[in-house]
């Protein structure tokens, strides 16, 4: 062992990391363990071989006889064709399988560890500085190893993963283990299906804050809405399956408290006869018009501007509420003619989310989850009354039945299983575990309480009876609540008569037709750009390089690249409807690239070029054209 190893490892580190390795005794009680051991006592032993080896609470973490033979076999049967490819080691002891892996070309490996005491161990036997320094190795330990991984991974996006346990730390500590497992699971399953909305949903997000601009502009900012509800209960009501098992409870005590419905949720309410006070509409697709189709109740709506530009257009519907902002540019537009902000409400993927977000803004005292199973309670996909459940009426057939489309939205992604709160199993899946694991993440720092009969147990925030929350009876208690609430309703209802309005219709006709202009003049460079690039590409792939006129199209092609950089406002905008390229680009997701241009790195390099223009000449003349339209029903 030698200490200059640790030193000279610890400076290839960051700061923050090398810190938590010199000092693994003051992290135990804050890495990834729900019970840690502060004092874990150990002392290194030799091997047969005179090789340093461990054995803590009666676990040998290496071979007692021969560790780095037996390192060397396990780093042997690992996949490794010469591509490249991520080795993501959940454990790794003193670290004898890192100088094989590290001899393998094209690979990274990530090195996750609860325990920094190893990290410090395996840095006084072996020098890992230049691999640290050249980013083969990776070390994750500490706070916040989700997103340590997620940016290990940055311009990675399709690189194989071999996830890679180590017998001995497992045998030790298996649950500490498990859980980075589960951590890096999650992870990637997050990316995958962000990659998936963004690509599915990214010129259907831009339409709509286009298309929506006329309507928005005659709403009050949600912003209106923060710290009204002081001192009295918001019910948050999702549409999970058990929904519909909470009606009752809901029409009895629903003078107590607030209710923010989910669009999703709104023709159930309906059909019981259940008025909601406010509605969350957040879903971009046309289908989610439909839920707020033919409502004729005094709800108000609460939009999101990438929500679909037909609820605002419905012949029969609620037509007035409050915008929430946005993180797209586009917004903007419409944020720059207001008196003050609009109002951001954090998000976590599903409009549930966003409710109970918007229920904390408001300032309630208590916030009450109903309908929030994220499971298939009872084999149900929805509750029923559901508007999915209503279009099977029009889609049933002798070979389609109802019964069919519900099984196959149950098995749509892997089925994983979820433990509910009288310890009963219910099935869930992937995208239900992120929501779930959204509210458990923001517990702490949100006053909420679930109130859903069935489903999947949210850790850290307590289940309750509607019985045991509100009062029955005449009590002096239950009526004050009442005044409370329906003093906090008229509120709401006033902020949506005051005479001035708060966008400016005028100034908002005045950006649109500005940007407008820019566009019209940006398209023309960014159109030079893509011949240019297409022509580079062109002298690539046939390999027909001109000296002189490649070199020339080089010097073009960077002075367009600059113009095209400097137009930061217009990029913004623009950069909505091109994510798949952008990600194509930044996080190395290069399914656009064939087999030659992977690996022919200029080639590569042309095409990405010509894929970025050709993504920002569609965008320039689609968000131009949208826009035009908006113009129009402005003026």
């Amino acid at each position: 062992m030698k200490e200059s190893y640790l030193e000279k490892n610890l400076a290839a580190l960051p700061s923050r990391l090398a810190e938590l390795v010199q000092n693994p005794a003051t992290t135990f009680n804050s890495v990834n363990s729900p019970d840690p051991e502060i004092n874990i006592s150990y002392e290194l032993t030799k091997s047969k071989t005179g090789d340093p080896t461990l054995e803590i609470d009666g676990v040998w973490i290496h071979s007692r006889f021969d560790p780095k033979k037996e390192a060397e076999r396990f780093a042997a049967e690992l996949p490794h064709d010469g591509s490249d490819r991520i080795y993501l080691l959940f454990g790794a002891g003193l670290g004898y399988i890192l100088p094989y892996l590290i001899n393998k070309e094209n690979v990274t490996i990530i090195w996750m560890e609860p325990f920094p005491f190893f990290i410090q161990e395996a840095f006084k036997i072996f020098d890992f500085s230049k691999p640290l320094l050249d980013g083969k190795l990776i070390l994750i330990t500490g706070e916040g190893m989700e997103d340590q991984l997620s940016e290990a991974v940055k311009g990675k996006g399709t690189h194989p993963i071999s996830f890679v346990p180590h017998r001995g730390s497992w045998q030790w500590k298996e649950a500490d283990y498990q859980r980075l497992k589960f951590t890096a699971e999650q992870m990637f399953h997050k990316k995958d299906v962000n990659l998936a909305t963004l690509t599915r949903f990214e010129k259907i997000w831009a339409k709509n804050i286009c298309y929506n601009l006329p309507e928005l502009s005659k709403f009050r900012p949600v912003s209106d809405l923060f710290g009204i509800a002081e001192g009295i209960s918001i019910v948050v009501c999702g549409a999970g399956p058990s929904l519909s098992e909470s009606i009752s409870e809901l029409i009895t005590y629903r003078n107590q408290f607030l209710l923010l419905a989910v669009d999703t949720a709104l023709p159930i309410l309906s059909s019981f006869g259940v008025e909601p006070d406010l509605i969350f509409s957040v879903d971009p697709q046309a289908l989610n018009s439909q839920y707020l189709e033919d409502y004729s109740g005094d709800a108000i709506l609460v939009f999101d501007p990438t929500s679909t530009y037909l609820s605002l257009r419905l012949d029969k519907g609620p037509n007035k509420g409050f915008v929430t902002s946005s993180p797209f540019p586009l917004i903007r537009l419409l944020e720059r003619t207001g008196t003050s902000e609009i109002g951001s409400v954090p998000f976590g993927g599903s409009v549930s989310t966003n409710a109970a977000s918007l229920a904390t803004l408001m300032g309630a005292k208590f916030v009450f989850l109903v309908g929030q199973d994220l499971s298939f309670t009872k084999g149900l996909a929805h509750s029923k009354g559901a508007v999915l459940e209503e279009r099977l009426n029009y889609l049933e057939s002798r070979k389609f039945r109802r019964e069919k489309h519900n099984y196959k939205q149950l098995f749509a992604l892997p089925q994983k299983k979820v433990t509910g709160n009288q310890e009963e199993i219910y099935i869930t899946n992937e995208k239900m575990l992120i929501f779930k694991k959204w509210f458990e993440d923001h517990a702490k720092e949100n006053p909420w309480t679930n109130l859903t009969k069935f489903g999947a147990r949210l850790e850290g925030i307590p289940h309750s009876e509607f019985e045991k929350e509100f009062p029955s009876g005449n009590s002096a208690e239950k009526n004050n609540q009442i005044k409370l609430v329906e003093s906090v309703r008229n509120q709401i209802r006033s902020q949506l008569t005051k005479e001035v309005s708060f966008f400016d219709t005028s100034q908002l006709v005045s950006e649109i037709q500005s940007t407008t202009e820019s566009l019209s003049e940006f398209v023309i460079t960014v159109k030079r750009g893509l011949a240019v690039s297409e022509r580079i590409y062109n002298q690539i792939k046939r390999n027909q390089i001109n000296p002189k006129t490649f070199s020339e199209d080089i010097k073009q092609m960077d002075a367009i690249d600059e113009q095209v950089s400097g137009k930061k406002g217009l990029n913004e905008i623009l950069s909505l409807g091109i994510q798949r390229i952008i990600l194509t680009i930044t996080e190395g997701y290069d399914d656009n690239l064939s087999v030659e241009e992977k690996e022919n790195t200029q080639l590569g390099v042309a095409k990405k070029s010509l894929l970025l223009y050709e993504g920002l000449y569609e965008s320039v003349r689609t968000t131009k054209r949208m826009l035009t339209k908006s113009l129009y029903r402005l003026q």
